[in-house]
């Protein structure tokens, strides 16, 4: 391997972990996992563990340091999903479905937790929000 493709690639390394440790640092602020997935941080942590091996058996320190490089910041994921999962985002200007009591998201029109309509939702916002999709 050449010098400059061994450079190119320890700093692939880098922002690959420096990544992983932003959304690290999102969750550590927001508190907020709703839209994250177990399965794909747990089948992402598998592989990384698994490339750890074949890379250990191959004797290659530049991809021993790479696969742990992302599978720490992966199982901190993990653990914070597990540990955040019940948390709840609040913002001050959401309204509140009239029905159960649940904070709504800006322009939802439809309450996620008990499937009701809001009534202070117009048939503007629903015609917005199908825009948006």
């Amino acid at each position: 391997m050449t010098p400059t493709l061994m450079a190119v690639s320890w700093v692939a390394i880098s922002f690959l972990s420096i990544s992983y440790w932003f959304q690290i640092y999102k969750i550590h602020v927001h508190k907020e996992v709703r839209d994250l997935s177990i399965p794909y941080h747990i089948l992402l942590a598998l592989g990384f563990g698994i490339l750890i091996w074949t890379a250990w058996e191959e004797n290659s320190t530049i991809f021993i340091v790479k696969q742990i490089a992302t599978f720490i910041p992966v199982c901190i994921l993990i653990a914070q999903i597990l540990y955040h999962r019940r948390d709840h985002w609040h913002d001050d200007g959401d309204v509140n479905c009239s029905s159960c009591r649940n904070e709504l998201e800006y322009g939802w029109c439809w309450c996620p937790y008990c499937g009701k309509k809001n009534p202070s939702c117009t048939e503007v916002n629903e015609d917005n929000n199908k825009q948006k999709t």
